[in-house]
């Protein structure tokens, strides 16, 4: 027996084959339908007219009917193929005298979607003598072209129900779909697992399909995504694809619908192929494939049609749009790290002896807020807002930022306006926007005699009462032109006794918890975790969160 390699390479090298698609050149097989339809006429006309019908195939002569002789000598019709085809064209039954036996009665038939059959049966005469016969001859060209077109009559009928039928289901299906995807778009957000998305996406759409398998093949085959059952080995989906994607018909109309695949050389080369449709996702400079595998219905003789290919489309522009976007968000995230780098740069170039303030009361808000029970984007909103919050410094005059004493009063309100102007420098960032509250309150006090806005208690953002404990112990912690920092006990003692009245308690009590690894902060510098914690923070806000909230920072890095 052929390896599937061998088949595959059959299919790919034959040189009777015009194209890779175009051929697959076995014998022609009778379809299961075509068969149900030579059974189904063969008994109508039995209980019709007590004696028992052949059934054959008019385009062939191969007789379908009765389908207990063994295949291979199966006798043909006794008509050649050009008086078959004449019978099916006129329509009309023929009923041929057979002398001193009786008549042989042939009826065409043509059902919708089955192929030409011809029915005929041996019936002997009733009348006695030879002068009745063309009388008995007319009355029985008469009852069986009644029978016929009963039979027809009927089979239109029962085809325009099933069509009307077919036709609500697709409505149906169709309004189903709309919902389905607009759902999908509406909970589908940007994010850096891409492949979480196309999983979603292929699951959302399988039942859609009514396939076995639904797989996404990017350009690079083995990053394929496979849904439902595997039906294929990854080796063979490979192989399959480079097979699928050299046809004509992928190439110009971007799908192909490949059905009883089984009874052709591309299904003995991947024998549990039955059938297949292909659609081709352009992606800019790439492409990709979307592959429903093995279509299934209670109908033994299944197939895809264009009504799947019209359901498969929405699911396969969703997966392009979040391929190609997930490239742009890429692309935004590696700004927006040099923009974050050049800001705390920029910082810390204004201010030389607080270098490294920002990172240390990132890392601190990240602890704190882990104790606090936050996580996910939560937690890389509170590590870049600690990155972030004091930018607004970079407008403060340089011999104030600077100065070796006491500030005046007027030069205390100067300094007091570093919140709202890191805000005014980032709140065209729509995709930082949700790190502005930290950025504008995180020198507001529990009892509201902050600033720049005098907010009190829960009215101020968790996200600034965190940073507020962070940056107040770091604060302290260092030295200043005009003071020494001051000792990790004191610092505790100080923020303890202002739980309460100067930070919210709950924060306070969070910092007692993990005060031990936020003392060890301080000898760490700027990492790899910003770049890390942009994932969690792009994203897109017009969206609700479908996808699991990743923690971003692994405990290790800080």
């Amino acid at each position: 027996m052929k390896s599937q390699a061998s088949c595959l390479r059959y299919v790919l090298n034959s040189p009777n084959q015009r194209d890779t698609m175009t051929a697959f050149d076995d014998a022609p097989h009778p379809t299961q339908k075509l068969m149900q339809h030579a059974k189904a006429a063969a008994t109508v006309f039995q209980e019709e007219f007590q004696t028992s019908f052949k059934v054959y195939d008019a385009a062939n002569g191969v007789l379908l009917w009765p389908s207990t002789i063994v295949e291979g000598e199966a006798p043909s019709a006794s008509l050649d193929i050009v008086e078959l085809q004449q019978i099916l064209k006129t329509g009309q039954v023929q009923v041929v005298v057979v002398p001193h036996i009786g008549f042989v009665v042939r009826l065409p038939l043509s059902f919708p979607g089955a192929g030409p059959l011809i029915a005929e049966s041996m019936i002997k005469s009733i009348s006695g003598t030879d002068s009745a016969i063309p009388e008995e001859q007319l009355r029985l060209t008469r009852w069986a072209q009644a029978v016929l077109d009963r039979l027809l009559q009927a089979d239109m009928l029962r085809t325009r129900r099933y069509a009307e039928d077919d036709l609500k289901q697709q409505v149906k299906k169709a309004w189903d779909l709309n919902l389905t995807v607009e759902r999908l778009v509406r909970h589908l957000r940007i994010h850096r697992d891409v492949e979480t998305g196309i999983e979603q996406i292929l699951e959302t759409a399988l039942p859609f399909l009514g396939s076995q398998s639904l797989i996404w093949v990017p350009e690079k085959l083995e990053c394929m995504t496979v849904r439902g059952q595997r039906v294929l080995t990854g080796f063979d989906a490979c192989e399959l694809i480079k097979v699928l994607k050299k046809s004509q018909d992928l190439k110009d109309m971007g799908l192909l619908i490949l059905n009883q695949v089984d009874q052709t050389s591309l299904g003995r080369a991947f024998p549990s192929l039955k059938s297949v449709m292909v659609m081709t996702v352009p992606m800019g400079t790439t492409t990709g494939w979307m592959v429903a595998i093995n279509k299934q219905q209670d109908d033994a003789d299944a197939e895809f049609r264009n009504a799947d290919a019209a359901s498969l489309a929405p699911f396969s522009a969703l997966v392009g749009f979040l391929v190609r976007s997930c490239g742009r968000y890429q692309e935004l995230k590696e700004l927006l790290v040099g923009l974050t780098r050049s800001l705390a740069s920029a910082v810390d170039a204004k201010d030389p002896y607080t270098y490294g303030h920002s990172e240390r009361v990132a890392r601190i808000g990240i602890e704190l807020g882990r104790e606090l029970g936050l996580v996910g984007d939560d937690l890389s909103d509170l590590y870049l807002a600690g990155l972030l919050h004091d930018v607004g410094k970079i407008g403060i005059r340089d011999d104030v930022l600077c100065k070796h004493g006491p500030l005046t009063p007027e030069e205390t309100e100067h300094m007091k306006q570093h919140p709202v102007i890191g805000h005014s420098i980032l709140k065209d960032l729509r995709q930082v926007s949700n790190l502005l509250p930290g950025v504008l309150h995180h020198h507001e006090r529990w009892d509201g005699k902050g600033y720049p806005r005098g907010l009190a208690t829960e009215a101020i953002p968790r996200l600034a009462r965190i940073l507020a404990v962070a940056d107040s112990y770091d604060a302290m912690s260092t030295s200043r032109p005009y003071r020494k920092a001051m000792s990790p006990t004191n610092v505790e003692t100080i923020l303890t006794e202002g739980a309460g009245e100067q930070w919210d308690p709950q924060v306070i009590q969070a910092f007692q918890r993990a005060k031990v690894r936020i003392r060890l902060i301080r000898e760490r510098g700027l990492g790899e975790s910003l770049r890390q914690a942009l994932d969690g923070a792009l994203r897109d806000h017009g969206s609700s969160r479908m996808m699991p909230r990743n923690l971003a920072l692994p405990v290790g890095t800080l």
